[in-house]
């Protein structure tokens, strides 16, 4: 109950004015409805509102981030995580996010599986996910810039002792440096672009049996937990096919999982 009332003053006095703030367009009425619902903490009707202004601007990371802050309110904290990787999603720079869900993971305590973590899904949670694409547009900009300029500038004091007789100038260690940072930072430029196209989901049921095939009554091979991120692989009917990175593929209903990417 202390973590939830510190929840609630956060989220009062610095998340929710900010949000509001930023709302524009058709949507901003709705929006304002929602916020002095939840202030008063009628959530049926601020979810209602939040909903509703969503149903108008479905890609806006602020309602989305509103909405998920009242799902938690109403107890469903594996949909509220989803809610928000899907706010950070469509804003990778929304802090108020990012500090909701951190705070509504803590707060739900993800259970784990068996799995091995792969390598590619630890650079992802440590140097993909967390750094906006245009800052690695920038710094490879930057580097590739700065590489060329300090190896030009080699190659004119190179040429430049060569007519006159004298000793050739040492390879500036910079230039490595550079080109060095250069490869890495657009590496993960394009490992940035390549995770956004991969579909992944929360599991926002409290859990859900990971089955062999789609269809009632099939074999379960393991059992997913909401808050859960998965990859999503194909649909079939009401059925989508996930992987648990790291673990097994198989099938769960529709309705367990929110597309968040």
């Amino acid at each position: 109950m202390a973590n939830l009332k510190k929840l609630s003053v956060f989220f009062l006095s610095l998340i929710l004015p900010a949000l509001c703030l930023a709302q524009t367009g058709t949507s901003a009425e709705l929006f304002q409805q929602g916020t002095q619902s939840y202030l008063a903490k009628d959530y049926a009707k601020a979810h209602e509102s939040f909903s509703r202004a969503l149903d108008q601007d479905p890609n806006n990371a602020v309602v989305l981030t509103n909405l998920a802050l009242t799902e938690f309110q109403l107890g469903k904290k594996p949909l509220a995580v989803g809610l928000l990787r899907k706010a950070l999603a469509s804003d990778p720079e929304l802090s108020t996010a990012e500090a909701g869900l951190k705070f509504v993971l803590s707060q739900l305590g993800v259970k784990e599986v068996p799995r091995q973590i792969q390598t590619y899904e630890s650079v992802r949670a440590k140097l993909i996910q967390p750094v906006p694409l245009s800052a690695y547009l920038i710094l490879s900009a930057l580097t590739f810039f700065a590489a060329g300029w300090t190896l030009i500038s080699y190659g004119g004091r190179r040429k430049k002792a060569m007519q006159e007789e004298a000793a050739a100038p040492s390879f500036p260690l910079v230039s490595t440096f550079l080109t060095l940072s250069f490869v890495i930072f657009t590496g993960l430029l394009a490992l940035k672009v390549y995770d956004s196209t991969i579909l992944r989901g929360t599991i926002i049921t409290e859990k859900v049996s990971l089955q062999t095939a789609p269809g009632d009554n099939q074999v379960a091979i393991l059992e997913l937990f909401g808050g859960m991120e998965v990859v999503a692989r194909q649909t079939q009917g009401d059925w989508v096919q996930v992987t648990y990175p790291g673990s097994l593929t198989g099938w769960i209903k529709k309705d367990a999982v929110l597309m968040t990417r």
